[in-house]
């Protein structure tokens, strides 16, 4: 697995987003996020609605989570999700270059 290393860091809309490259990985190739927020959400039998109400998160946001792809994280949403899940961020997101 490739070593990242945090490049930049800034505040865009009061959400904290990171920018992360890696030596190993040719600039072309892009960093994103896929989330295992499905798996977890069946483990303890919540529906989008159920996630919502008891987190905070939107469902619209947790839908998209679901959905697909990201190129960037929510700061904001994932401490919730992973503190309701009581996981590290590892166990809620699986991150892949492509």
């Amino acid at each position: 697995m490739a070593k990242l290393v945090v490049v930049e860091t800034y505040n865009k809309v009061d959400k904290m987003t990171t920018a992360v490259m890696s030596k190993e990985h040719p600039k072309e190739k892009e960093l994103y996020f896929y989330t295992n927020l499905e798996v977890l959400m069946a483990e303890k039998g919540l529906s989008i609605a159920e996630l919502s109400e008891r987190t905070s998160v939107a469902q619209s946001t947790i839908r998209s989570l679901i959905r697909g792809k990201l190129k960037r994280l929510d700061s904001i949403s994932t401490g919730k999700l992973a503190q309701f899940f009581n996981c590290k961020l590892d166990d809620l997101y699986v991150m892949k270059w492509e």
